[in-house]
């Protein structure tokens, strides 16, 4: 199957938008979980239902997160939050939640009050039965300990092929968690910044990471994570010509990851 994400920045319903994603041809959507959104969960899920597109997984909230690994309320707000999302994953069949433990450029370090958090977190997802997908960021650091820390079956990476090229090409994320990869968000950049373009667009090569990706544990959805305000030449033509490129490009990466299985 292909996906892509539900988060375009136009100011269109989420009704709209998964008409216009269904008729372009994909078949799942990479579904935001965040509370900022007009629908509730339960309408966004249902929406998704109703197009007949597939929630390959969804994306937790992204507000606060360095409060995670501070002695605060706002630290203790934030775990609630991911515990609540993971609550609704079960509820409502969905499988992973993808999770990004930091923001920016200057996280707090790796502490021992966010570890505890992160502890609570996945006693709960092993319970409830939900894989926990860290989304590989800005900074590496805290992705990293928790993956090398946590071993438990319910806790893999979500592997961000953009994030990967601009913020850590030293690091090989695919060859080092390779074997337990929940989710992938598939976007290009040139190296300069976290632009989001659709792939082949920018100077990945993913003649490589196709192979890579068709090496690791991923058998799922092959998720674009693009948006259309990444490019004037995108933007030009308007959202439905934007989906149908897209749609076209995620064939193309698939087929390749399909002949590297062969």
């Amino acid at each position: 199957m292909i996906g892509i994400t539900s988060i375009n920045g136009l100011s269109l319903s989420m009704d709209q938008r998964f008409s216009k994603i269904k008729d372009a041809g994909f078949e799942s959507i990479l579904l935001w979980w965040g509370n900022d959104e007009e629908d509730s969960r339960t309408k966004r899920v249902t929406l998704a239902c109703k197009y007949g597109l597939h929630i390959e997984n969804a994306h937790a909230t992204t507000d606060n997160l360095n409060a995670l690994w501070t002695d605060t309320s706002e630290g203790d707000c934030v775990l609630s939050e991911f515990k609540q999302e993971v609550v609704e994953c079960s509820e409502f069949g969905i499988k992973a939640l993808v999770i990004h433990l930091t923001n920016g450029n200057t996280p707090p370090p790796i502490s021992s009050i966010g570890i505890c958090r992160i502890e609570q977190l996945i006693k709960l997802a092993e319970h409830l039965k939900i894989q926990l997908a860290f989304e590989n960021v800005r900074k590496s650091e805290h992705v990293r300990y928790v993956l090398d820390s946590f071993l438990s079956p319910c806790v893999g990476l979500c592997y961000d092929s953009g994030h990967e090229h601009i913020w850590s090409p030293d690091i090989d994320w695919l060859n080092e968690y390779g074997t337990r990869v929940f989710a992938i968000h598939l976007h290009d950049n040139n190296g300069d910044r976290d632009s989001h373009l659709v792939p082949f667009d920018g100077t990945i090569d993913w003649i490589r990471k196709s192979k890579q990706i068709a090496k690791s544990s991923y058998t799922g959805t092959i998720t674009i994570e693009s948006e259309m305000h990444a490019s004037q030449l995108y933007e030009k033509d308007g959202f439905e010509s934007f989906l149908s490129y897209a749609y076209e490009k995620g064939k193309k990466l698939a087929e390749a990851i399909y002949q590297h299985n062969q």
